[in-house]
């Protein structure tokens, strides 16, 4: 009879399990398909300059844009990293090659 008691909770559980993970699953599925979404950049009220251009950019040609914005970070960091190179070396930091005496 013990037997009997363990299959019926194991059976019990089961069927729980079950409908409880597709009753969630039911309600996570529900609501219409998505529909695709469209990144533009508003320009309506952007005056003439740099950040238009950026902005047209981007709205126009996402490969361009793209390779804008790896050549300005690339540029961005040789400036920045030759500046303060400078910068440090004037504060009396070598920042070149170290010298190992062994």
């Amino acid at each position: 009879m013990n037997r009997v008691k363990k299959i019926r909770t194991h059976v019990a559980t089961a069927v729980f399990a079950l409908t409880w993970l597709l009753t969630t699953t039911v309600w996570a599925a529900g609501g219409k398909p998505a529909e695709k979404l469209v990144a533009v950049a508003d320009t309506r009220d952007v005056a003439p300059g740099l950040s238009k251009f950026i902005a047209d950019v981007y709205n126009d040609n996402l490969l361009l844009f793209g390779v804008l914005v790896v050549v300005t970070m690339a540029s961005m960091g040789a400036i920045l990293g030759f500046f303060f190179d400078k910068a440090i070396g004037l504060l009396g930091i070598n920042l070149g090659k170290l010298d190992h005496h062994e």
